[in-house]
């Protein structure tokens, strides 16, 4: 028995004693360690920076929206509950548009460019596709938002036309990625669709061909543009 007893106990022994002999690399490891997961926690909160980009504006019937042009501004995010944010946006471009002049004959009607420069904000319902987390460092997001666009320091053209204030109704696609540090950089692709207003004399013309720019047809056509912007954001309050 006390035989038995002293070779059970050297078995034990030289069972530990291979096991911690082991090399790491032989030892299984079950999940992912934290440092190499693919998957990553926020801690959002608020957020505001900058942006800019280019707006590439839609065709309008009477060919006198503004050009495309780019486009600058600043941003307020704020998280309302996984996986939802609050997005705040305001913003500027400076651009110009053609002039039509309603009296000419049609053949013969454009009359140069004048300046279309528009001011806007908008707020939208922003939607993480990962929740409040990064999937290969970057969160997916889709939005969907109101604000409004104006023209702001224009003068009515010869055909009394300028550029006027819309709603806007915009949608799009993010792609967040944060540094690890404080900053976060973004790039958004939106559409915005607002409308083109129109003055009267665009009814009527004393023109030779007696053809009117918008004889029939409304006023306040809507128009789809395109935005694509890159934003960099700083915490608040950490």
């Amino acid at each position: 028995m006390k035989t038995f007893r002293m070779v059970a106990g050297f078995t034990t022994l030289m069972s530990a004693a291979t096991m911690l002999a082991a090399p790491a690399s032989a030892q299984q490891v079950v999940g992912r360690v934290p440092t190499e997961s693919v998957i990553h926690d926020l801690n959002d909160g608020q957020r505001f920076g900058v942006f800019t980009g280019w707006l590439a504006t839609g065709r309008d019937p009477a060919g006198v929206r503004a050009h495309s042009a780019p486009l600058f501004g600043v941003r307020y995010d704020l998280i309302m509950g996984a996986p939802a944010y609050l997005s705040l946006r305001m913003f500027g471009m400076k651009s110009d548009h053609d002039v039509v002049d309603p009296n000419a004959p049609a053949a013969n009607r454009a009359a140069g460019t004048a300046t279309a420069n528009q001011i806007g904000g908008d707020a939208s319902l922003q939607i993480s596709l990962t929740g409040e987390r990064t999937w290969h460092g970057v969160q997916p997001l889709v939005n969907i938002g109101i604000g409004v666009i104006a023209g702001v320091a224009n003068h009515f053209d010869a055909g009394k036309y300028a550029p006027g204030a819309s709603v806007v109704y915009s949608y799009g696609l993010s792609a967040r990625m944060p540094t690890g540090k404080n900053g976060d950089f973004r790039l958004d692709l939106g559409w915005l669709i607002y409308q083109v207003r129109y003055p009267e004399t665009f009814r009527v013309t004393t023109a030779s061909d007696n053809a009117a720019i918008r004889a029939t047809g409304s006023l306040t056509p809507l128009t789809t543009n395109r935005a694509i912007t890159f934003s960099y954001t700083w915490g608040l309050f950490r």
